[in-house]
């Protein structure tokens, strides 16, 4: 049985006249990309300090762009982050709640509401998602929906992508589950209708037999069979949404136009193509980050040919930190390099580790080469941004969590964020605040996948704070000594979580 849930419906009326009539004085619009990569580490790229891998075509973009330091993911895991990104709105405001959704899942988006690519959409540019999607499809009422397992994958796959703003959708529903197969648009390629995908619920759900572990390898509420001829196998996946993306971006005859790239790297299974086996020393993990950097070299020099380099916003990023295994609360050292630089925790926990990311913006003739800034900025911002970068204003409903940082990009990193604070949670519902340098957690531990196992300590204070300008690793908890603070921060963070918004 799908969860039950109930959609708030949020009426948002279009932009007004005005809006558009703005767009069309408005001279010399960027192309925007954004480059998700999937649980790519803070400590990953050699642009931010790693010494075992190189990364030179992202570090491309930091030489000739901006590198942010205190970039954050609003969430730990991969659906939460990706709605956040679109939307502008936290995901746990939803019915999914903190946690990634499965294959048998409705769409989490609400079609109604103001997206970044309907907001592109509605100022002329041509917006695209090629990647990695992981939002749903569907949804209880709509033809081909089923209550029991959920959207039939051998129908049309909508609402999806195209009902939220976006013109053009290639790719993958997510990484990892199954089914294994590329959706273009609303239905799946190759899919031979003499062998259709059936799905074969899983018993051991019912007995809640199924762990977290069997969940992430792809088998959550049941199997999936047939589809043999629509199957990709993963050491493909990558180079064939390379090549999709590029192709898109030949396509392009006018400007100005949107692609989001969500990357599958380095998301496992870790199997990278032929082409990059062995091209490591650390192993095959760095095999695959050499194949997502490879990637976004081909994006350059695709932009490169079309002529569209230079009048292109590029803004490349991670959904959440790294990962090794899922056991609690580690610092990740694969083969001596630090999947997360400095920071404590990984992928699924609220720790830095998990929520710290890297930032990149490479914008030509506006932000500087080679500058770094150390403002407070979340994936949410992307919608508040690019609706400032227009000179649009969102509606009241719309962009609920998101904030500007257009003043740091065009001041060369030094002018003051709009945003103060960040909310931050883990899969299992642990959240966070940082404001300035200081964090709380409101709870023990780092609320990750196995923080259902981890018994709660009685001699140990019930939340965390940290000061992260003096201690980054999150090794000294002050809870006891600023009592004040505590109080404080936890009113914050509550008026934020009962408003409705942060802004």
């Amino acid at each position: 049985m799908y969860r039950l849930f109930i959609i708030n419906v949020i009426l948002v009326f279009p932009l007004f006249t005005a809006v558009k009539t703005f767009a069309q004085k408005l001279s010399n619009q960027p192309n925007i990309v954004v480059i998700l990569a999937d649980d790519l580490g803070y400590g990953d790229l050699s642009s931010y300090g790693a010494t075992e891998v190189s990364t030179p075509n992202i570090d491309r973009l930091a030489r000739e762009g901006m590198r942010f330091t205190h970039a954050y993911s609003p969430s730990s895991v991969c659906t939460p982050t990706r709605y956040a990104l679109l939307t502008g709105r936290y995901a746990w405001r939803t019915w999914s709640g903190t946690t990634t959704l499965w294959a048998d899942e409705p769409l989490l988006i609400d079609t109604a509401r103001l997206t970044l690519p309907k907001l592109l959409q509605q100022v002329g540019y041509q917006t695209s998602i090629i990647g990695k999607w992981h939002l749903g499809f569907g949804a209880p009422g709509v033809p081909g929906w089923d209550d029991i397992k959920g959207p039939n994958y051998n129908l049309d796959l909508k609402p999806g992508p195209l009902e939220v703003g976006f013109d053009y959708f290639f790719g993958v529903p997510h990484v990892g589950q199954f089914p294994h197969i590329f959706i273009e648009n609303h239905r799946i390629v190759n899919l031979d209708p003499q062998d259709p995908i059936e799905i074969v619920l899983d018993p051991r759900w019912q007995e809640e037999k199924v762990s977290y572990l069997q969940r992430l390898e792809g088998n959550p509420k049941h199997r999936f069979t047939g589809g043999r001829a629509a199957k990709y196998e993963n050491e493909d996946l990558a180079v064939r949404l390379t090549e999709k993306a590029v192709e898109w971006i030949e396509q392009q005859q006018q400007e100005p136009f949107f692609l989001y790239f969500a990357h599958r790297n380095v998301h496992g299974p870790l199997r990278p193509h032929e082409r990059f086996v062995g091209t490591s020393e650390i192993g095959v993990y760095g095999d695959f980050i050499n194949e997502l950097d490879w990637s976004v070299g081909e994006i350059l020099d695709a932009l490169d040919r079309k002529g569209f380099l230079d009048n292109t916003l590029i803004l490349f990023s991670s959904d959440n930190g790294g990962v090794e295994d899922y056991k609690p609360s580690k610092f990740i050292e694969i083969n001596g390099h630090p999947v997360n630089g400095p920071y404590f925790g990984q992928k699924t926990e609220v720790y830095e580790g998990g929520v710290h990311v890297p930032f990149i913006v490479r914008w030509p003739n506006v932000v500087e080469a080679g500058t770094r800034s150390d403002a407070l900025i979340t994936l949410n911002d992307l919608i508040a941004t690019s609706a400032d970068l227009l000179n649009v204003s969102l509606p009241w409903n719309a962009g609920e969590d998101s904030f500007s940082f257009l003043p740091v990009l065009t001041s060369s990193g030094s002018s003051d964020p709009e945003r103060q604070n960040v909310v931050l949670d883990s899969y299992q519902g642990l959240f966070a605040i940082r404001q300035g340098p200081w964090k709380l957690i409101t709870g023990q531990g780092g609320g990750g996948y196995r923080a259902s196992e981890i018994a709660l300590k009685p001699d140990q204070p019930p939340m965390q704070l940290y000061n992260l300008r003096s201690d980054p690793q999150e090794t000294t908890n002050l809870y006891k000594k600023y009592p004040e603070l505590v109080a404080r921060m936890k009113w914050k963070l509550k008026k934020i979580q009962y408003s409705g918004r942060s802004r």
